[in-house]
């Protein structure tokens, strides 16, 4: 081993200095980073059966996709959660540094039906409307 001598342990002091100061700038940068996500809830829209339950799974690789769609960098493998394989809210937890991480809300909406539904309600809608008119029409307008 290294003999503890007085310049041995100034070198070993300057090297845990600038060691500090390395992890002090990695840890102010992941600070950044995860103010960056403060607020932000991802919504992801997914294939889904009409059960609920998605074709496949939402992983970190499709959460890590959606961020930068939104213009948020950031490595998959940082994030944790579990497959996400029926629509709902979710978390995903973001480890940026130690003592550095911030939860993400991700929601699963069904992405194929929502649509067909919308159609059918405003057929359906537009029917009674037009056998009434200006008594529905003004009621819906004033509301």
């Amino acid at each position: 081993g290294v003999i503890a001598s007085s310049s041995a342990k100034k070198q070993l002091a300057e090297n845990l200095k600038q060691q500090a100061a390395k992890i002090a700038a990695k840890k102010a940068d992941a600070e950044k980073r995860a103010a960056q996500l403060e607020g932000v809830e991802l919504v992801i829209a997914a294939k889904v059966s009409t059960t609920g339950v998605t074709y496949g799974s939402v992983n970190t690789a499709i959460v890590a996709e959606e961020l930068a769609k939104k213009g948020i960098e950031i490595d998959r493998k940082i994030i944790t959660m579990r497959d996400i394989k029926k629509v709902g809210t979710f978390e995903a937890t973001i480890h940026f540094f130690k003592d550095v991480e911030i939860k993400l809300p991700v929601i699963v909406v069904a992405e194929n039906q929502p649509e067909p539904k919308a159609e059918k309600t405003e057929e359906t809608v537009e029917t009674p409307t037009e056998e009434i008119d200006v008594v529905e029409g003004e009621t819906v307008t004033v509301e």
